[in-house]
């Protein structure tokens, strides 16, 4: 696979909103040009769209038309490729600011936590009441 091809197929499955929210390729996620790393699905997308060449030439509908006729026929496939470049694109600062979170360890000075509501609550004095359901060791 061609860096620039798995760039393209990078742009399709995370671009960014142009405004707040970066691209992948912004925060510096690459996918692995190893094909064991990847598996089989940037080559099932190429194959979709006609080959490398074909998919970089094409207009951005037709590439995520690619993609998607892949998730379709492919969708235990597209979820090994995809849970992991999620998983990195998440937890990268600028995009967890952009979400609204925090990117600073939750430790020492702590997170300020929301309260919580009445059904939360109610659960939480449910286990309490319980009791303790363990043995001491």
């Amino acid at each position: 696979m061609k860096t620039d091809f798995l760039a393209a197929l990078l742009e399709v499955l995370l671009p960014g909103d142009g405004a707040s929210l970066p691209g992948a390729r912004a925060v510096g996620i690459r996918l692995a040009d190893d094909a064991e790393a990847a598996g089989r699905v940037p080559a099932l997308v190429a194959a979709a769209a006609g080959g490398e060449a074909a998919f970089l030439a094409a207009p951005v509908g037709a590439r995520r038309a690619a993609v998607a006729a892949v998730e379709a026929s492919a969708p235990e496939d597209f979820r090994r490729f995809l849970q992991p470049l999620l998983a990195d694109y998440c937890e990268n600062a600028a995009v967890l600011e952009a979400f609204g979170g925090s990117a600073a360890p939750p430790q020492p000075q702590g997170r300020r936590l929301a309260e919580m509501d009445g059904e939360t609550l109610g659960a939480l004095e449910r286990v309490r009441a319980r009791g303790k359901i363990w043995r001491e060791v």
